[in-house]
């Protein structure tokens, strides 16, 4: 745990501020696509830590990307606007039903397989030969940070991945 500074931000200038570092981390075959919904509530958050958890998880696409045979793709980042209404069809037990800010990262990337999904959060799991690419070179600790982070501060976090898909 560390001392986070929160304070109230819009998502979208986040992004936007981190979006230039990220075009030169993710290199030349991978398209950077930045969306943004309209009338987004702020979000409460520290900035430094938010730009950590966009690293993180770019550079996790990234390297998913890497793996497939053309080596590049198109790396999306959207903030979204999500209703109580979208919450409740996700009939969740974990998200209590609000309106929500979301950032959403979406690469077409190798895909995770089922049996690995629920251990990404996990410290030092990897799917990574060690001192392989990652924020975290290959440590498996890219996306524990990531999860760290969200759930410090106060937010939630899902993986959604498919085989092949991303």
């Amino acid at each position: 745990q560390q001392t986070l500074r929160p304070e109230v931000l819009q998502l979208p200038d986040v992004v936007s501020d981190v979006s230039h570092l990220l075009k030169r981390l993710i290199g030349e075959k991978i398209q950077l696509v930045v969306r943004h919904d309209r009338d987004l509530g702020p979000v409460r958050a520290d900035p430094t830590q938010l730009e950590q958890v966009i690293v993180n998880l770019a550079v996790n696409a990234r390297d998913a990307m890497q793996s497939r045979a053309d080596g590049g793709g198109k790396l999306t980042l959207a903030t979204r606007k999500v209703t109580v209404a979208d919450v409740r069809a996700m009939r969740s037990d974990i998200l209590p039903q609000a309106d929500y800010t979301a950032l959403v990262v979406e690469d077409p990337g190798s895909g995770i397989a089922p049996e690995h999904l629920a251990k990404i959060w996990e410290p030092f799991f990897t799917t990574k030969e060690q001192g392989r690419g990652g924020a975290m070179g290959g440590t498996g600790l890219g996306l524990s940070t990531v999860y760290g982070i969200v759930k410090q501060s106060g937010g939630f976090i899902f993986a959604e991945s498919e085989q092949g898909k991303g």
